[in-house]
């Protein structure tokens, strides 16, 4: 009996230094033993928990979307314990352009000598959102309250802050915490019918992607009204290929107007304009092409405008490099629209 004492407390003591020695050998040599992490976010949208995107929290690293890691310590066979969670659309790690969604961590593990606590948010840097392209020249989900960096605001009427025609609004948002506003025409302090941002873009030919939502008109309404733009330069007339709506939604370049095939003004003098629902996000994905002439819409991840030779030769003197956003109110009616995780970049963003 003495012998077998002394064997089991042999090998009790080889699987204690074992568990130790694997614990040690798959930690972050930059977390202290006992700290927590944080684990995998995702972006869904209207706040749905989603998958896929890492942010690591002040104390710890982790991963996974509600998983748990456990470690052993060496003295005291104390655990530790992370938990990650998804916090649904938002920002990514500070400093990590691409990365998705907001990512919160907390763990608490209690180590040879005490206990500690790690975890902490992640958040993107200029409000920008979770799925910034990596090669994207802007990109912003509007997550501070701020001008977005890059972002140019000029009015029609005498100048002022930008926040005359814009706010950043946390009650409504596909992504993050918040998107941003344009404000209606009818509320108080607004320049004029031009309420648009500029930011720079690659000269000549680039991608867009952009979350739109109206919810008091459906957007695509018969009248001429302008969403976005691809422009030759930030000032509020300068020559542009818009995405507009004008009976249902188009590109419009002086009045030149391409619609999806089989809407808009028909060839038997009808018009079928298309519209989206009021009251929903919706993906919005251009491609501007002044060089080629050729503009490609996609709504929602679905081809729906492939204009070849458009706009026609000599419409625009130079090459578009400018993105305008917000909207231009052109013949109304005055309503208010928001935007969330707008991307410029020369390639295609896709939706998220």
């Amino acid at each position: 009996m003495r012998s077998f004492r002394m064997n089991s407390a042999s090998i009790f003591a080889a699987a204690l230094s074992a568990v130790s020695l694997l614990a040690a050998c798959s930690s972050d040599p930059a977390s202290p033993a006992g700290s927590g992490g944080a684990g995998a976010a995702g972006h869904g949208p209207g706040g749905v928990a989603g998958v896929g995107g890492s942010s690591v929290g002040a104390s710890g690293a982790g991963s996974g979307s509600g998983g748990a890691a456990a470690g052993a310590a060496a003295a005291g066979a104390s655990a530790a314990a992370g938990a990650g969670a998804g916090a649904g659309p938002g920002a990514g790690a500070a400093g990590t352009p691409g990365s998705a969604g907001a990512g919160a961590g907390a763990g608490a593990g209690a180590g040879a000598g005490g206990a500690s606590v790690g975890g902490g948010a992640g958040a993107a840097t200029g409000g920008a959102s979770s799925a910034c392209p990596a090669d994207a020249t802007f990109c912003s989900g509007f997550e501070v309250t701020t001008l977005p960096t890059g972002a140019v605001y000029k009015a029609n009427a005498a100048p002022g802050d930008w926040s005359r025609d814009f706010e950043v609004d946390t009650t409504l948002f596909h992504g993050g915490k918040s998107s941003l506003r344009v404000k209606s025409g009818s509320e108080a302090g607004v320049s004029g019918a031009y309420r648009m941002l500029a930011v720079p873009a690659p000269s000549g030919a680039f991608w867009v992607r952009f979350y739109i939502q109206q919810t008091e008109l459906d957007l695509g309404g018969a009248d001429h009204n302008v969403f976005a733009s691809a422009a030759l330069t930030d000032e509020p007339n300068a020559a542009s290929i818009e995405f507009a709506e004008d009976v249902g939604i188009a590109f419009n370049t002086s009045d030149a107007v391409r619609w999806p095939t089989g809407y808009g003004r028909l060839t038997s003098g009808g018009t079928n304009p298309f519209s989206l629902p009021k009251g929903m996000w919706h993906c919005i994905e251009i491609s501007f092409d002044s060089q080629a002439r050729e503009q490609q819409l996609f709504i929602n991840g679905t081809p729906q405008i492939d204009a070849k030779d458009y706009p026609a030769s000599g419409a625009l003197s130079a090459a578009v490099k400018n993105f305008k956003f917000g909207f231009n109110q052109l013949h109304g009616p005055a309503r208010k629209v928001w935007y969330d995780d707008v991307a410029v970049g020369p390639t295609r963003p896709k939706c998220l």
